[in-house]
């Protein structure tokens, strides 16, 4: 039976994303070179209120993480209101992972921007 494994063996190179392989053409030099526009952002968006709504989700998420399916199970089956309220937690922790999900790329540009400056700076310097 020919070998139909899922896994690259050592004669066939692994098949690289087009994103790693653009990161990795780039030189520092090209890295050095780009240049981008500021982004206007309001920070007031980014306030107490916001802070307070992020940490609220990530204590939710670590007490769930913390317990295991026993203690999970045992807490929701304790009473009806910790059931209805589990729904809710759902539906919470859902709403954040799609909230996060519109900061992906704005986390991408900022990190890549990063990359930008500290390569230019470099090449200053070196030169």
């Amino acid at each position: 039976m020919a070998d139909e494994s899922r896994f690259p063996h050592d004669d066939q190179p692994a098949v690289e994303s087009d994103e790693h392989a653009a990161e990795r053409l780039a030189t520092p030099e090209q890295w050095a070179a780009m240049t981008f526009a500021p982004v206007l952002i309001d920070l007031n968006k980014f306030g107490a209120a916001w802070e307070q709504a992020r940490g609220v989700v990530a204590r939710t998420a670590i007490e769930l993480l913390r317990l295991d399916d026993r203690a999970l199970t045992s807490h929701f089956m304790a009473q009806d209101a910790p059931l209805m309220e589990a729904m809710e937690t759902y539906r919470a922790l859902q709403d954040e992972v799609e909230y996060l999900k519109t900061h992906m790329e704005a986390l991408e540009t900022a990190s890549t921007r990063m990359l930008c400056v500290a390569s230019r700076c470099v090449e200053r310097r070196s030169s």
